[in-house]
């Protein structure tokens, strides 16, 4: 009896193994003629396919790709009022799409810092998609951000966990052992291949992913945070008590601390360029919210002043390195001194009214010949 009940078990897992293989199989071999919203519930990497500012599937040449962090990646008010959908247009690729004709895909990861996220993610990603099959050419443009509200917090992240256990801090200046640093994480994590092992399965991602979007756009609700205490703004000539917890008060960094994200970032667009060598390059100065609207605290000041230096040393290794300034920061100040730029609900990110003036701002440079 023992040995039948054990038989008449085995028998549905391998029905079970055996019909999941040919479901994964069928994925995989049809992979390239699926809808684009598909893409959707599969790993981020794969999500890349299905944005929607683009006409199809794959991006068709010439076309724009965005690098950055969760401002690449459209966070924010726009999209918490699409209800999180991401077959929506809720972002700057979507304006930028709009207002060239050109394909525009993201290749950004939210909390992602500038080496991480170039370097690493935006390479392997293109790699992966290609290895997977997907005929998708070199972008006639790159666009490269920097986002002063966390990426220097995250540049020292990486050098913390990935640089200074193996190598002494100090050869972080050192360029022949940066050189080595670079080609032991080319090896490791751009080489086409997905980081995570759970993203190898395609068809569990398609029902899992696809069960958990749906939950989470159902019962994901955001709320507006109350007036905070310390950032008192001068908008439209009144004084806007905005919340607490904005991001970018650069005070907090020492001199020493800028100058390893300045660093990082420098190595990171040194390798978009060398992977990218043909395309027209752009690099967008993206202020955090603290030095956006004129907050009349002497802090935020000071963070303002210092936010402009680092613009201007940005700038300069950008253009090294054959990327053509986009100027932004000018503009998105002026026009916060009359309208809000985030929230109501995400103030950390932009919402429409911001992504669209980040959109059309681009589109401008990807206009120009």
């Amino acid at each position: 009896m023992i040995k039948k009940i054990s038989l008449n078990i085995s028998l549905v897992i391998l029905g079970i193994l055996v019909g999941y293989g040919l479901l994964e199989a069928m994925i995989r071999v049809s992979l390239p003629f699926m809808p684009r919203n598909v893409f959707n519930n599969q790993c981020r990497e794969l999500r890349t396919l299905g944005q929607t500012s683009k006409s199809g599937v794959t991006p068709e040449a010439p076309y724009v790709a965005i690098i950055g962090d969760s401002y690449g990646a459209g966070q924010g008010d726009w999209f918490v009022d699409n209800h999180f959908r991401a077959d929506t247009k809720y972002q700057a690729t979507h304006v930028l799409h709009d207002e060239t004709g050109k394909d525009v895909i993201a290749l950004s990861r939210a909390g992602s810092g500038n080496y991480d996220g170039a370097a690493i993610y935006a390479l392997n990603t293109y790699l992966y998609l290609k290895d997977m099959g997907f005929d998708i050419p070199a972008p006639e443009s790159v666009i490269v951000y920097f986002y002063e509200g966390n990426d220097i917090r995250n540049n020292l992240q990486f050098v913390s966990r990935h640089f200074t256990p193996i190598f002494d801090r100090k050869e972080l200046f050192d360029d022949d052992a940066f050189s080595r640093f670079e080609s032991m994480m080319k090896k490791r994590h751009v080489q086409g291949n997905l980081p995570r092992t759970q993203d190898i399965f395609l068809a569990g991602n398609l029902i899992s992913r696809y069960i958990e979007g749906l939950i989470y756009s159902s019962t994901r609700e955001r709320t507006p945070p109350p007036s905070g205490k310390n950032y008192p703004a001068q908008i439209s000539g009144k004084t806007v008590m905005l919340p607490d917890g904005l991001e970018g008060m650069l005070t907090k960094y020492s001199p020493e601390q800028i100058t390893i994200a300045i660093r990082i970032f420098d190595k990171a667009i040194e390798q978009v360029a060398q992977f990218w060598p043909n395309a027209r390059k752009g690099f967008v100065y993206i202020p955090a919210p603290i030095t956006i609207y004129e907050i009349t605290t002497e802090e935020a000041q000071e963070s303002r002043i210092r936010s402009e230096h680092l613009e201007e040393r940005l700038n300069e290794i950008a253009i090294t390195h054959g990327f053509e300034p986009i100027r932004f920061s000018q503009d998105v100040r002026k026009l916060a001194h009359t309208s809000f730029v985030h929230g109501p609900t995400d103030w950390n990110h932009f919402n429409k009214t911001g992504y669209t003036l980040l959109g059309k701002t681009i589109a401008k440079f990807v206009k120009e010949k």
